[in-house]
């Protein structure tokens, strides 16, 4: 599947109401936060009320950093086994991460973290203490004391078995979409390939429409439209943006161009409209993805 039909998919399935409410029970059951990211660990903006420890972290560069660090090894500890992993951050809390594949295809990663293994020892204390002061986190011994006593404690046994029940969930909402994601690569009908290929040539240099692209078909704008969103899950305007949007992401990636020239290169027609784009596509700004992938290169 290309990649922007796969990014596209991430977003729709981060809209999906039936993972809405999965999160949702989730956390009531558990308390902890289950967020739904894409590749490079994004697009929980929306997760609310973190725990305290975690807020500590967030609220310093270093912690940010550390947090990142941490979710971008885990992520790839599951991509090298094309499964669940689970690991022990730095601050001492428990993270996992939950692949959500759908026709052999990686859409999104469930990812749960916010508490502990064990009560908070002196031990454990003094090792988290340890830890942050190597990732340049400078947080006082009461404050760690306090904060890891304000972290639900789940033990090892309790870890795997919400690890087991997010599974179950990713597989049950990958069957529910499963019939709509037929491999585009294999089954798209000509006409729809050929608008694909269009739009990828075409999206950056014009402000295309359905119209011209269902003439360089030879087939009606009707008849384009439903075989395209058939085919591909997408709207025509929802895979022309994501074709701009995975632009400006690799350019704000490789590139030092500013961002106002980014948004032109990829073919938006404003800025305001850009960012609009953009964070809908990835859950942050461009500016902060710059700067997430400059703090984790």
């Amino acid at each position: 599947m290309p990649r922007i039909i796969r990014s596209a998919l991430y977003q729709k399935l981060g809209e999906l109401p039936e993972l809405l409410e999965f999160q949702r029970d989730f956390e009531l059951l558990s308390g902890m936060k289950l967020s739904f990211v894409n590749e490079l660990g994004l697009g929980d903006d929306r997760r609310r009320d973190q725990l305290p420890l975690c807020a500590a972290m967030a609220a310093s560069e270093a912690g940010r950093a550390m947090c990142a660090r941490s979710r971008h090894a885990l992520l790839a500890t599951a991509n090298l086994g094309d499964h669940a992993a689970c690991t022990v951050c730095d601050a001492g809390l428990n993270e996992a991460v939950i692949p959500l594949n759908i026709s052999g295809i990686r859409a999104g990663y469930f990812m749960f973290c916010g508490s502990t293994p064990r009560h908070p020892s002196t031990h454990s204390t003094l090792k988290a203490r340890h830890l942050l002061d190597k990732n340049g986190i400078d947080l006082k011994d009461h404050d760690l004391a306090y904060l890891l006593s304000q972290t639900p404690v789940v033990a090892a046994e309790a870890l795997g078995a919400f690890q087991r029940i997010v599974q179950l969930a990713a597989k049950q909402i990958a069957l529910k979409v499963t019939d709509q994601l037929v491999d585009p690569e294999v089954s798209m009908p000509p006409s729809v390939k050929k608008a694909c290929a269009y739009i990828r040539a075409r999206a950056l240099v014009d402000d295309i429409s359905l119209g011209e692209v269902a003439r360089h078909c030879s087939v009606s704008e009707g008849h384009l439209s439903r075989m395209f969103h058939h085919s591909t899950g997408l709207t025509f305007r929802e895979y022309l943006t994501q074709v701009r949007v995975e632009r400006a992401k690799s350019l704000l990636t490789h590139s030092a161009r500013s961002i106002t020239e980014i948004a032109f290169e990829s073919g938006f027609q404003s800025l305001s409209q850009f960012h609009r784009a953009f964070r809908k596509a990835y859950g942050v700004s461009p500016g902060e993805m710059r700067s997430q992938r400059l703090e984790n290169p």
